[in-house]
């Protein structure tokens, strides 16, 4: 019975840390609370959950720092923390993400050839959670992944925007994410294809989607063969060109910000970068 007390206990700390994490972005304090935690947890899960969370906090506390060497050491940080959960719960996708994520933003801060050998540290961690351990609804592992494929000279483009479309299919109920829509409306308004070519695209794909089983990481390379519609629109998906999709996504995102009751100050943030993508696009 004390086991279940202590176990119930740390779930309701998880949901207020995240709801904290969420809602009042004092990161430091989120790190801290968590370190406590930690103390308490059973090893197994429950650590892997306290040591994600924490590999979470630190990449943000990284983000705030503007002197670089500051940045690297919390980054350090949540690539250790992530790394410590996985010796906890070595499925554990949330731990993978935040690995994949500090490893990135660390390598941003770096020379090429650094940037050039976290890619495949990268891709590791991505593999893992999509292929190995099937979480092909993990919005955030997919548009890693295609951010990656996006910036990277000699991976495919197509693939890229397939991918950030199957990010945005797959948003956590509860969560706005404007970032994920805004992310794939202005990678298609860069792209540029017209409707033809995006008919033709699809039809190639249709069949590589349905027959490719081994991989889902190459499935939904081809993920426009698979929709007719997406959620963003009533018309059918291959009827439009990129310009006319980005629109109709910046809209449909407008009107999600617009309905939500309670935005964080995350959401406020991505929201005036899509004003900013909208005014563009005009």
């Amino acid at each position: 019975m004390t086991k279940l007390l202590l176990a119930v206990a740390l779930i309701i700390s998880f949901i207020q840390v995240d709801r904290d994490f969420r809602f009042k972005c004092n990161y430091e304090e989120n790190h801290d609370t968590l370190i406590v935690m930690l103390e308490s947890a059973f090893p197994g899960k429950e650590k892997a959950d306290v040591y994600w969370r924490l590999s979470r906090a630190s990449l943000m506390l990284g983000e705030a720092e503007q002197d670089k060497v500051a940045k690297r050491e919390w980054f350090k940080k949540g690539m250790t923390y992530a790394e410590s959960g996985l010796k906890e719960d070595s499925s554990s996708k949330e731990c993978l993400m935040w690995h994949c994520a500090n490893v990135g933003r660390d390598c941003q801060t770096r020379s090429m050839v650094d940037q050039a050998a976290a890619v495949p540290v990268m891709t590791k961690d991505l593999t893992a959670i999509l292929d190995k351990f099937a979480n092909v609804n993990y919005s955030e592992a997919w548009q890693a992944l295609s951010e990656m494929y996006w910036h990277h000279p000699f991976k495919s483009d197509e693939a890229a925007i397939n991918y950030a479309r199957k990010a945005a299919t797959c948003i956590p109920s509860g969560e706005l994410r404007i970032s994920t829509y805004t992310y794939l409306a202005e990678i298609l308004y860069k792209r540029d294809w017209s409707a033809r070519k995006r008919i033709s695209a699809a039809a190639e794909n249709a069949g590589k989607f349905k027959n490719t089983t081994k991989s889902n990481i190459e499935k939904y390379s081809y993920f426009d063969g698979a929709q007719t519609y997406m959620p963003w629109s009533v018309k059918p998906f291959a009827q439009m060109s990129d310009a006319e999709e980005a629109a109709i996504i910046v809209s449909y995102a407008k009107g999600l910000y617009n309905s939500c009751k309670e935005p964080t100050p995350v959401d406020r943030k991505d929201y005036e970068a899509l004003l900013q993508l909208a005014d563009k696009m005009e």
